[in-house]
């Protein structure tokens, strides 16, 4: 529905898109126009109320959740099914726990809550998916057991290694002194610690790193206008439908220019090769103290690496922008 509204003003219309919605819901800065990803964003707001569980305990839904779903113990939940006696809310929350896993640590005390297979309490996450297919049959550890309970006469009672993962576990292991308190849970998201939920933060975790291109800040230039940005930005993905594209998708048209009716029409041949787009650009950065660049990755790339003052950068950028739309405008 967001694509289509943005791409036809309306929501009844035929679907058409000139970008894809990931390229379009991804920042700014990675190429994107910044709009979020709703699907993603409601995962984000989902996760909140795991995270609700595991931090407020004051909330009378939260108590009802460990109670009647946990049966009072918080490591079940990563370990208890969905069934059909549940809501839909809760089930929901159970399939999409492994997102947050990662981020719920489990500190260990005395280590008599943390469950050795299912807990998030080392370095390698769930320890049943870590030595899946090495050793788990062969360890002789119940599933509900817990670190506590592997530790007599100060010493730890596993099985001598005989895989590499085991050895890195029980070198683990070592760094590891039970105390007299109790584990506690902690949010931490890339080593950074904090007692509130970001939806925000989680959002761009889970939406992965972005790759950053360098043509973001002449795109969304500071002072520009809006309808050039946005042209500037279709212009540099290549999405706008010049004779060349039409004709790829199928379509009989005519390949020459409609400006110079020389060569073939393309992005690349527009801006700036065509000998009218070039007269009206060449004009612009004189006025701009600019020497002009004819080809297109020449010329972004020129206006990428700008090294003049702020306020002339930004209106050179800005009549840059403007050729991009009086050339668009022209062929229409």
């Amino acid at each position: 529905m967001c694509s289509v509204f943005l791409w036809k003003g309306s929501l009844d219309a035929h679907h058409t898109a000139r970008v894809a919605w990931d390229t379009v819901t991804k920042s700014k800065e990675a190429g994107g126009l910044g709009i979020r990803d709703l699907i993603t964003w409601n995962r984000a707001c989902c996760l909140k109320l795991i995270w609700l569980i595991f931090f407020q305990s004051g909330s009378v839904w939260v108590a009802w959740f460990r109670a009647e779903i946990l049966d009072g113990n918080l490591s079940n939940f990563w370990t208890v099914k969905p069934n059909q006696r549940n809501s839909w809310l809760v089930n929901k929350l159970l399939r999409i726990r492994e997102d947050i896993y990662p981020w719920i640590k489990l500190r260990i005390g005395n280590g008599a809550s943390c469950r050795f297979w299912s807990d998030n309490w080392t370095p390698f996450g769930n320890i049943s998916n870590y030595l899946r297919g090495s050793e788990t049959s062969r360890l002789g550890i119940t599933e509900m057991a817990t670190v506590a309970s592997l530790h007599s006469r100060n010493r730890w009672r596993l099985p001598p290694a005989r895989s590499d993962k085991l050895v890195s576990l029980l070198a683990h292991l070592t760094t590891i002194s039970l105390t007299d308190e109790e584990d506690y849970y902690e949010w931490d998201i890339e080593g950074f610690v904090s007692k509130k939920f970001g939806t925000g933060e989680v959002y761009k975790q889970l939406r992965g790193e972005m790759v950053v291109v360098p043509w973001a800040k002449t795109v969304w230039c500071v002072g520009g206008i809006a309808k050039h940005n946005f042209l500037a930005w279709l212009v540099t993905l290549n999405r706008c439908p010049t004779r060349d594209r039409i004709a790829s998708w199928g379509l009989h048209t005519d390949l020459n220019c409609l400006l110079c009716n020389v060569r073939s029409e393309s992005r690349d041949h527009l801006f700036f090769d065509c000998e009218v787009s070039w007269s009206i650009w060449r004009q612009m950065a004189r006025r701009c103290n600019l020497q002009p660049l004819r080809r297109w990755t020449h010329s972004l790339e020129q206006m990428n690496t700008l090294a003049s003052g702020k306020l002339a950068k930004r209106l050179t950028l800005i009549a840059w922008q403007a050729c991009l739309l009086d050339m668009v405008g022209e062929k229409r």
